[in-house]
């Protein structure tokens, strides 16, 4: 009685405005302390089971649900806020990494994330799962399209068009396979691309040029790669675009996850810049459309209509019947998937082979790889360049180290996925949401050794031929645990361009200038003393950007020598 007296005697004292905050501080943190202990009792529990019971096929358990301290709000704070790859490490020192999946509260909704490799092989194969939802809030939310819109361009439940027979998700399915991942298109999309990147390159006036490596090669890679796709003239069309795109890629993950507009105003003002701008370019195309090529005929690219691809896709947003600003979000979102991988990974790639700080002979080595795709005219023959070995493995080691997608998919029906090879299975609930983070797998210590997963190690992809002795690039025994692209049905559409572009880029790039290391640099060009690492920013957003540049002077190169 005590206990309970002294409470009430010590409030009544109070006035009353504070005898109320009191009574509140007590209340809230009752709620917050007695949803720890539930929570931590029932991951308790659940972990028990998990670990100890029988491993047959029929008694899969759901995943353990890690402890929170707020109703609702979940685990979604730590998670958001920590820098990358930080939540994950504080967690595994005390959640078995063996469990292989555990639940997290995510906003009011419990989202299983796995990272077995056997679940996360068996969850890409799986056809019943879909990214429907994810699709949605892309689009509404990431890229600013009418709700109708959306609904018109997926159209989700729709039946097949009786001249195809095929559904609205099968015709995409069909053009992506047509004009990004077929060999000769691909091809054509890439030479457009060097040709772009090459004529700026040679209009660019450097001699001891010192300049933020990463930075400048933003600009140029954008520029080109949205020639190539896109035609020249939505760069002449749509002002700003260049600056404009990289404020809306800084802020994008924050629309996606509905942060209001005046959490980064700028990003959100850069978006409506470019739409406006984006919807003036296909009022333009619509006027002209009457001239523009065949995707199928014979012309490759046009500079007002673009590629293949974008004049297929532009043919069928006429066909669904979409708004012109839905047009415009989309291009933006086709833009966006062009460039806010491929071009970080392309500087990635260059500041590691130039790295002061790192193996001193990676540069030699890389380059007498280069020079034997180098032709004759000073063209860089592409299959060639993407078959050399010491190339891809720095590619697939930038990739590994900075690489954090989430491979998300809505459960239509239970699932159960496999853990190991000793019939272990976790069950997972319809209308939940499963998350496959590569960043687990792409950084897990105990499957990348040799050096440890931390460490950026160009030769990690490399095995020696028994036969020949030389080195080859392999990626045997990654199942599972390396899957940069996503995998399965949403497979990323472009990526085979996507790898073409970086290594010609890379390659262009070492060709035609020589570069001397004058530093590291922050995000505001403050001097630093080491390698950049990744910026403070949301996971699962493909490849991670870095948190400052190296700066380097260049020189072109004497190409008579």
């Amino acid at each position: 009685m005590a206990l309970l007296i002294f409470p009430s005697a010590a409030i009544s004292g109070l006035p009353l405005p504070l005898s109320a905050l009191f009574v509140l501080f007590l209340f809230v943190t009752v709620i917050l302390l007695a949803t720890y202990l539930y929570t931590t009792l029932r991951y308790r529990l659940s972990l028990r089971r998990y670990t100890l019971g029988p491993a047959r096929p029929t008694t899969a358990s759901p995943p353990p649900q890690i402890p929170y301290t707020i109703p609702f709000i979940g685990n979604a704070y730590s998670l958001l806020i920590s820098p990358p790859g930080v939540f994950w490490k504080q967690l595994f020192r005390w959640h078995p990494r063996a469990t292989g999946a555990c639940t997290l509260l995510l906003g009011g909704r419990p989202t299983h994330f796995i990272y077995s490799p056997h679940a996360v092989q068996a969850l890409l194969k799986a056809r019943g799962p879909t990214r429907d939802s994810l699709n949605l809030d892309v689009a509404q939310k990431g890229l600013g399209i009418a709700s109708r819109d959306v609904q018109t361009y997926y159209g989700f439940g729709e039946p097949a068009d009786p001249a195809t027979g095929l559904t609205p998700t099968q015709q995409q399915e069909k053009m992506n396979h047509d004009f990004l991942l077929r060999g000769e298109r691909v091809n054509e999309l890439t030479a457009e691309f060097t040709r772009a990147l090459a004529e700026l390159v040679a209009a660019e006036p450097c001699c001891d040029q010192d300049v933020g490596l990463c930075a400048w090669l933003a600009r140029g890679m954008f520029r080109a790669s949205t020639e190539a796709v896109m035609g020249r003239a939505i760069l002449d069309v749509v002002e700003g675009l260049v600056d404009d795109f990289w404020e809306f890629d800084r802020g994008f993950m924050n629309m996606l996850y509905d942060l209001p507009s005046w959490f980064m105003p700028k990003s959100y003002q850069a978006r409506a810049k470019i739409l406006d701008g984006m919807e003036k370019w296909h009022a333009m195309l619509q006027e002209k459309s009457n001239d523009r090529p065949d995707p199928e005929g014979g012309v490759g690219w046009d500079p007002l209509f673009g590629s293949r691809a974008n004049r297929a896709k532009h043919r069928y947003f006429e066909a669904r019947g979409l708004s012109l600003r839905a047009r415009a979000g989309l291009d933006l979102g086709f833009i966006f998937g062009l460039s806010s991988n491929a071009i970080p990974a392309t500087g990635w790639m260059l500041m590691h082979i130039l790295n002061p700080e790192g193996d001193k002979t990676l540069l030699r080595r890389v380059m007498e790889e280069v020079e034997t795709a180098k032709r004759e005219d000073g063209t860089v023959d592409i299959p060639t360049l993407i078959s050399l070995p010491l190339l891809q493995s720095v590619f697939h080691e930038v990739l590994r180290l900075y690489v954090d997608v989430w491979v998300t998919r809505e459960l239509k029906d239970d699932l159960i996925l496999p853990l190991d090879d000793e019939k272990k299975q976790v069950f997972l609930k319809k209308n939940g949401i499963v998350v496959a983070p590569s960043s687990l797998g792409h950084r897990d210590e105990a499957r990348w050794l040799n050096p440890p997963s931390e460490a950026f190690y160009a030769e990690r992809f490399l095995r020696t031929h028994p036969e020949t002795g030389k080195a080859v690039f392999s990626l045997d025994g990654t199942t599972g645990k390396f899957y940069p692209f996503g995998g399965g049905k949403s497979i990323c559409p472009g990526r085979v361009f996507a790898k073409q572009e970086v290594l010609g880029s890379v390659a262009m790039m070492l060709l035609a200038f020589e570069f001397d290391v004058v530093g590291f640099v922050d995000e505001q060009g403050r001097s630093k003393k080491h390698f950049p690492t990744l910026r403070n920013t949301f996971s699962g957003s493909g490849v991670m950007p870095t948190d400052g540049d190296i700066r380097v002077k260049m020189r072109r190169r004497d190409t008579k020598a």
